[in-house]
């Protein structure tokens, strides 16, 4: 089996030869210790299909492709041009690539011949960015935002799902938007997986939906290990 460690590099190598800067896909990808955890809940679990919301640019795509190698896998994406991420980042890269992140994820799965096994969808999960400053960023860019959202419709046509990976838009109002639309599209006891659930801003703006979430959902298991936050529907 392929190492997390592995799977990650591979990745990472792959889209720099693509032509992304390593330094930008390293920042705004999984982390190891992050790709570590997910591989743990894969091993444990042995998901057969698994829903992946924000793919960015595949490095967490390849992850869970390699490490889960016989799961069906489906990307969800806003799919905007990579210098769409740069600009939202808070840690700015010279990134200027208007290749959209399904195109590299694309090139990514296919690279690994597990193309077969993905499908990828283009469109929001439960709603468009939520803050007026992100959208103003965006069109100082030139770059014009999908306003399709989609997740209901392929939850309905391609769920239930045996784990989710939610790593799309960290802000408190798009997490619980999501875990609401998402959560009776998961199998009982199988972990929807959150990504970036720390102790830094974005972390606390995850820990903040999920407890919001969880008044509503009393009954569910959750824990927060380092990044990774974990609920299972009950």
């Amino acid at each position: 089996m392929v190492t997390p460690e592995s799977a990650r590099a591979q990745a990472i190598d792959f889209l720099t030869q693509q032509g992304l800067d390593r330094a930008f896909v390293e920042n705004a990808s999984i982390k190891i210790e992050d790709a570590r955890e997910i591989v743990n809940i894969v091993e444990a679990e042995n998901p057969r299909k698994i829903l992946e919301i924000g793919t960015f640019v595949g490095v967490s795509s390849a992850v869970l492709g390699l490490c889960a190698s016989d799961a069906e896998i489906v990307c969800i994406d806003a799919d905007l041009p990579a210098i769409a991420q740069n600009l939202l980042c808070l840690r700015q890269f010279d990134v200027r690539d208007r290749r959209t992140n399904l195109d590299f994820v694309s090139q990514v799965i296919a690279h690994f011949g597990m193309a077969e096994r993905f499908t990828l969808h283009r469109g929001f999960f439960s709603c468009c960015f939520p803050e007026a400053e992100d959208r103003n960023k965006l069109a100082a860019g030139e770059i014009e935002i999908t306003e399709s959202i989609v997740g209901e419709e392929i939850c309905e046509q391609l769920g239930p799902f045996d784990m989710a990976f939610l790593d799309a838009d960290h802000r408190k109002a798009a997490v619980y938007s999501d875990l609401k639309v998402l959560y009776p599209h998961i199998q009982p006891g199988v972990a929807i997986v959150l990504h970036d659930a720390g102790e830094d801003f974005w972390g606390q703006q995850v820990k903040a939906a999920m407890r919001e979430f969880l008044e509503l959902h009393r009954e569910i298991p959750f824990e927060v290990r380092g990044d990774i936050g974990i609920i299972r529907r009950s």
